[in-house]
């Protein structure tokens, strides 16, 4: 008996058009995912938090270093930050005497007998440039979200809010202090990471990697 095999095709069909519109759905997604995978670089805070690529105005060069903000070989420190664990001899020490009060030093006071030059640590963009009666000039330079640093009691500063500024490029110079008349060339030097004062002295060890 002759069989009829005319009724299977059409299904037959149907089925095989089925089957690669699927494989090629299939295929389409995955390429689709993939490249989506490869053309963006996502990062995630500590909570998990999405924040996407949000790092530099800091190049990723040999400047990724940090530098002090000065030159001068003839620089040194005048006042010492206040650390919460040094000892009692240190915390007298890094007090600021002003009005009648004493103040914990939110950061160091870099001195000469010269006036010196006053330069970026690090690759940024300014924040802000404000004149106060107490810190004279003060130049904010954020790095990146975590790291901002602020250079206080300085003259002849030469860039505006939005510039981006390079690591070593010099931001002003030195210049007297309201808070330390014994200092005839200062710079008040803060480091902020997350919002919370650091000591500057122990940044010089460290580079931008450690801030991200």
């Amino acid at each position: 008996m002759k069989r009829d095999y005319s009724k299977l095709i059409i299904p037959t069909v149907y089925v095989a058009v089925i089957a690669i519109m699927v494989i090629s759905t299939v295929m389409i997604l995955n390429g689709i995912n993939n490249f989506l995978n490869d053309s963006v670089d996502y990062n995630y805070t500590l909570d998990g938090v999405f924040e996407g690529d949000l790092m530099p105005v800091v190049g990723d060069g040999d400047n990724s270093e940090i530098i002090r903000p000065y030159v001068s070989s003839t620089v040194t420190i005048g006042k010492y930050f206040y650390d919460f664990e040094a000892d009692s001899a240190e915390q007298e020490g890094s007090l600021v005497y002003y009005e009648n009060t004493y103040m914990q030093n939110s950061g160091v006071d870099y001195i000469d007998n010269e006036v010196f030059d006053v330069v970026a640590v690090l690759d940024g963009e300014v924040f802000s440039i404000e004149e106060s009666d107490i810190f004279g000039n003060i130049v904010t330079i954020k790095h990146n979200d975590n790291l901002t640093t602020v250079y206080s009691n300085i003259n002849d500063v030469n860039m505006n809010v939005g510039y981006k500024v390079s690591q070593g490029e010099i931001i002003g110079v030195s210049g007297s202090s309201s808070i330390n008349s014994d200092f005839s060339n200062t710079l008040h030097f803060e480091v902020y990471y997350k919002g919370e004062v650091i000591d500057p002295e122990n940044l010089y060890t460290l580079s931008i990697e450690d801030f991200r």
